[in-house]
């Protein structure tokens, strides 16, 4: 072996291991964006779920609110028919002839 083919072969072998480490390198880099871009994706589908969340907690406040009013107007309801349905029976007012 003469002297250009002992440099050749050095160069070829740093070139080779030079690709791995810029390889590994690479995949290094594009590891953390990818980490990066999950963890965001992440952050928003928790600040999506949070956002739900809240809209359904808004959603049973208010179906509590309605509930008590058509609870309240169902009684107030009863008692008026039972009122008129009173009223109806009572003969004193209702008998033939009366003035």
């Amino acid at each position: 072996m003469n002297g250009t083919e002992i440099v050749l072969a050095i160069i070829s072998v740093f070139g080779t291991l030079s690709s791995i480490t810029f390889a590994y390198l690479a995949f290094k880099r594009n590891n953390k964006t990818d980490d990066r871009k999950e963890a965001k994706s992440e952050g928003v589908l928790i600040s999506d779920v949070g956002y739900i969340k809240s809209s359904i907690d808004r959603i049973e406040k208010t179906l509590d609110k309605l509930q008590e009013k058509y609870d309240d107007l169902h009684t107030r309801v009863t008692l008026i028919e039972q009122k008129v349905d009173d009223h109806i029976t009572n003969t004193d007012i209702h008998s033939k002839g009366a003035k």
